[in-house]
């Protein structure tokens, strides 16, 4: 899940504004998307101020985990992607491959490694509520991702 919004976050920040190749502009648009998130699930999860103080470190390290495994994975996978794969002999493939999975198996594990954590900060319907919460997130990130980037029908004069 937390793999799936990363990579969604990712082409969020890509298509989003396109006219926005600059560094600062990219760091504008994700700062903005995780202030969104981040209002998104304290609102979902209706943490008590409490509950927000030993909550959002937990979550943040989390998600700070779940970024650095799936760049990993990127990284891995463009070892071996397009053309660079036919420079490759069969072994140093393999090799990239098996990297590229081990890489992919981290990343999607750090959410079951974080729920136990999770689980010790909030009570159990409020963890459900996270996940829930990151769902329906992810799902609005795609349908604004979605949106903008449909065609715009010709306009008239």
């Amino acid at each position: 899940m937390i793999t799936l919004a990363v990579c969604l976050f990712s082409a969020a920040l890509l298509f989003a504004q396109p006219q926005k190749s600059d560094e600062s502009g990219r760091k504008k648009e994700f700062d903005r998307i995780q202030a969104e998130k981040i209002a998104f699930i304290t609102s979902e999860l209706d943490l008590t101020p409490e509950e927000a103080q030993v909550f959002w470190p937990v979550y943040n390290q989390c998600w700070k985990e779940a970024q650095e495994s799936h760049r990993k994975m990127m990284m891995a996978f463009a070892e071996f992607r397009g053309k660079k794969a036919d420079a490759l002999s069969e072994k140093e493939l393999e090799t990239k491959v098996e990297e590229y999975i081990a890489a992919s198996n981290k990343a999607n594990s750090v959410l079951s490694e974080w729920y136990p954590k999770f689980k010790k900060v909030l009570p159990i319907r409020k963890v459900a509520k996270l996940y829930q919460a990151e769902e329906a997130f992810q799902q609005k990130m795609i349908n604004n991702l979605r949106k903008h980037s449909q065609p715009r029908p010709p306009q008239g004069h």
